[in-house]
């Protein structure tokens, strides 16, 4: 069963520009992963400290492969700093 993602990130407006450049590699190298299907970022046009992915991935275990790749790691551990509060992560399903 596909496995849809909503995450969404809370920036400090000092750090907007940074989430945003450290974002590029995980976007491109997600979309390259063989269980993913779909991987979009989208900034609140209102609350630009505002962040969505919406990500779909094939099966749970592609969306488990996805979290334990390096560079999803990478990012969680450069981005980290530049929250201004904690990612709210839903699972649809």
């Amino acid at each position: 069963m596909e496995k849809f993602i909503v995450a969404q990130f809370f920036i400090k407006p000092e750090h907007i520009s940074e989430f945003r450049t450290l974002t590029n590699d995980l976007i491109k190298n997600t979309r390259l992963e063989p269980g993913n299907i779909s991987y979009h970022l989208y900034q609140d046009v209102e609350d630009h400290t505002h962040f969505v992915f919406n990500e779909q991935f094939k099966d749970q275990t592609s969306f488990d492969a996805h979290t334990q790749t390096a560079h999803f790691n990478t990012f969680i551990a450069a981005a980290e700093h530049t929250y201004a509060k904690a990612p709210l992560i839903d699972i649809i399903r």
